[in-house]
């Protein structure tokens, strides 16, 4: 195993489509629900959402959908990688294919250490610094 793995983690898109469309059904993936969605915070957003699990590991697609506000997007899409694979090119271009005047929100990226790197949960309190970056000019 190497030292350090970095993976795509999840990914959150935003996009736009035609009124009233509803997600697509996705190969290499099953439709596992397909439900309300409960407001979580003051502001309710989308009405409803369909949870992906794709057929060949655990990669989950939430594709939010049925704004209920007229300044979003009409979807809001979040992928999920594999622990142990991560996301892939096709996974993410699976859905992009039928997003139009799409945008990232939130780019993950997960970094594993091998044990016997010397980097353990003790390092990370330690030394790790988390939270949102921002461009500096």
């Amino acid at each position: 195993m190497k030292p350090i793995r970095v993976l795509l983690d999840r990914v959150q898109i935003v996009s736009w489509a035609p009124q009233g469309r509803k997600p697509p059904e996705l190969n290499g993936y099953k439709i596992v629900r397909d439900c309300f969605v409960r407001c979580q915070t003051t502001t309710a957003t989308y009405a409803r959402c369909r949870q992906y699990d794709s057929t060949t590991d655990d990669t989950k697609i939430f594709w939010q959908y049925q704004r209920l506000k007229g300044w979003l997007k009409a979807w809001k899409i979040t992928i999920a990688a594999d622990d142990q694979t991560g996301l892939s090119y096709e996974d993410i271009e699976k859905v992009l294919k039928y997003c139009h005047h799409y945008r990232f929100l939130t780019i993950e990226i997960a970094v594993d250490f091998c044990s016997s790197f010397g980097i353990g949960k003790r390092f990370v309190r330690q030394h790790g610094v988390f939270g949102k970056s921002r461009r500096r000019a």
